[in-house]
């Protein structure tokens, strides 16, 4: 047994860590409700990550919490950041601070959880398998008793499989050895029920399905694979003649590119020739406008230029303006420059109409071309299409149908294969089925030895455990006559009655609980084989107390069996520990009683503003 000691809970506040001491045997918490008694002791098992423990309001406004125990004669203080929950609990060994460990939340295949390295310092070996596995999970409810649970249920409400794994380990009726001998068993049993069970499967199936016998399978077989050769063959001639033509359909498909690339090109040329056109016919006929306005320049000089009426030329000279009738020495020279003008202007007009009729005989010979590339890609097109839906897709079926056929071949052959690997497997099971019987019966004797001297144990303890439950018991209650722990499933009965069969819950059902947890103690003082350590802490040992004379003679028994197994000291030398949380106390508190008053304005958390 392992002496288990919490000096104190921390909590960081701005950065600096604050202590609540539980410097006595017995520390009460004692006080108003919300003022924080609950949550340090939450607080303990919240940062070792046992399951179904809350991180209350106050104690989440934390930087960090933990708490300070000494165990088996070392100091270690075990923190956990409320900020980041998935950040690795730290364990620090020593009064120094230099020895540091961190471990996760959550045990993994190679890492122990924060929660199963507190089990080992403690000395209680994590044993047995899947959800049973006594870890610290199905061991809290016998360090730490809940006030919502001590009223209602019985140590924690835990099932009857999971006290019966917690209580043989903690009445060290199973240890490593023992533990060794059930895994061995289980193994051989599991093999030889997997031998057998799958021996029977492959009977059953095989006479329900009417399977050949192994000559049959291996004639078939040889029937297959000769005939999935032969079509794989023909499937692998087919993809290559699909192949082939493919390459084909590749070089119909070139001569399609090429003929839109050429229709592109000459539709491009056919648009450059009509552009040219334009622009030459608007060249005609801007020199046609300027022959025109020229001509009209020109005009008979015997009219006159406003009204068009013959002008009187009778006297006049060729160099006399026949509109005013003077002299102008410059007449003669400006028509000759007007005639020049003229035969330039109509020259430019006949070049401009024949450069535009050679424009529009090229874009003529243009479009042709570019009706000519048309129909190039129509027909490239169309013997693609036609190339693909009488070539190439015939061929595709042929390739999909024999492809499909040379599958379903090849699965009839590895279900045939199987049927030969079910049969050599048979075979081999049979063969095995008697010496894994014999190892199977030879493990479940070896346990069951194993098993029978510790239940042997077991209702020896339970046995020195029910006195000490009845003692206790009528410690408080003088009218309890009987009370008995089963060393099957370590359930309690008192008075004839199972703890579950009251029909209104409260104090009566606390008293049994904190009863049973202590008896559980004096047996551990009794049985040093046991690894149960003299440590305990109760929230709410007084629930539903009175002021009746009847319950006060309960609460004062109850607070003294608490003292009692703070103070008692083990036959190895090593002290208790009680840590309570409670209104007020029942009972006269002794000296080695420590009660710590909290209140809304000066809670049980350091640094917690008042409410």
């Amino acid at each position: 047994m392992v002496a288990v000691n919490i000096e104190c809970a921390l909590f960081e506040v701005d950065g600096v860590m604050r202590e609540r001491r539980f410097g006595a045997p017995l520390t009460a918490l004692t006080g108003e409700t919300l003022s924080g008694k609950s949550t340090v002791l939450e607080v303990v098992w919240w940062t070792l990550g046992v399951r179904g423990m809350r991180l209350m309001q106050a104690a989440a406004e934390r930087g960090r919490v933990g708490f300070v125990a000494r165990i088996g004669g070392e100091r270690w203080q075990i923190t956990r950041s409320t900020a980041d929950r998935a950040k690795e609990v730290t364990f620090t060994r020593g009064a120094q601070g230099t020895d540091n460990q961190d471990h996760p939340v959550n045990r993994s295949a190679s890492r122990r959880s924060a929660a199963d390295v507190f089990q080992d310092l403690i000395g209680i070996p994590r044993l047995g398998a899947g959800s049973n596995r006594v870890t610290m999970d199905l061991l809290i409810p016998w360090l730490y008793a809940r006030q919502a649970d001590l009223p209602n249920h019985y140590i924690g409400n835990q099932s009857e499989a999971e006290r019966v794994a917690v209580l043989r380990v903690l009445l060290g009726a199973n240890d490593e050895t023992v533990d060794m001998l059930r895994q061995e068993a289980d193994s051989a049993n599991k093999k030889w029920k997997s031998a057998d069970s799958r021996v029977k499967k492959i009977v059953r199936e095989r006479k329900e399905r009417e399977l050949l016998s192994v000559e049959d399978l291996q004639r078939r077989g040889a029937q297959w694979a000769a005939l999935h050769r032969e079509l794989s063959d023909t499937a692998s001639q087919a993809s290559t003649v699909l192949s082939r033509l493919h390459a084909e359909l590749a070089a119909l498909e070139q001569k399609v590119s090429l003929a839109e690339n050429a229709r592109r090109a000459a539709r491009a040329a056919a648009d450059e020739r009509e552009r040219t056109v334009r622009q030459l016919e608007a060249v005609a006929s801007e020199a046609r406008g300027r022959l025109a306005g020229l001509r009209e320049t020109a005009t008979d000089p015997s009219l006159c230029p406003r009204c068009v009426q013959t002008l009187d030329l009778s006297g006049l000279s060729h160099d006399d303006c026949p509109v005013c009738r003077q002299f102008d020495p410059e007449r003669q020279q400006r028509i000759e420059q007007l005639k020049r003008r003229m035969a330039e202007a109509q020259q430019a007009a006949e070049r401009g109409a024949e450069a535009a009729r050679r424009a529009a005989r090229a874009a003529e010979d243009a479009r042709g071309r570019a009706g000519e590339a048309d129909r190039a890609v129509i027909e490239a097109v169309a013997a693609v299409q036609a190339f693909t839906q009488d070539v190439i897709a015939p061929q595709k079926k042929a390739v999909v149908e024999a492809e499909a056929a040379v599958r379903e071949l090849a699965a009839r052959l590895e279900q045939n294969t199987e049927h030969l690997r079910e049969v050599a497997k048979l075979t081999e099971l049979r063969e095995q089925l008697p010496q894994l019987e014999r190892d199977k019966n030879a493990a479940d004797t070896a346990y069951g030895i194993a098993k029978g001297d510790t239940d042997e144990m077991v209702k020896k303890h339970a046995e020195l455990w029910s006195n000490h439950v009845l003692r206790r018991m009528r410690a408080c209650d003088p009218e309890v006559t009987t009370a008995s722990i089963s060393p099957e499933d370590f359930s309690v009965t008192v008075n004839g009655g199972a703890f579950d069969s009251r029909v209104v819950a409260g104090h009566g059902q606390t008293r049994t609980n904190i009863c049973v947890l202590l008896a559980l103690r004096d047996t551990a003082r009794d049985v040093s084989a046991m690894p149960v350590p003299q440590f305990l802490i109760v929230d709410g040992p007084f629930t539903g107390l009175g002021d009746s004379p009847k319950d006060q003679r309960t609460g004062a028994a109850l607070l003294e069996g608490l003292t009692d197994l703070a103070t008692s000291e083990h036959p190895s030398g090593t002290g208790g520990q009680v840590i309570i949380a409670c209104t007020e106390l029942h009972g006269v508190p002794g000296p080695a009683v420590r009660e710590i008053r909290t209140s809304l304005a000066d809670g049980a958390i350091p640094g917690l503003l008042p409410r």
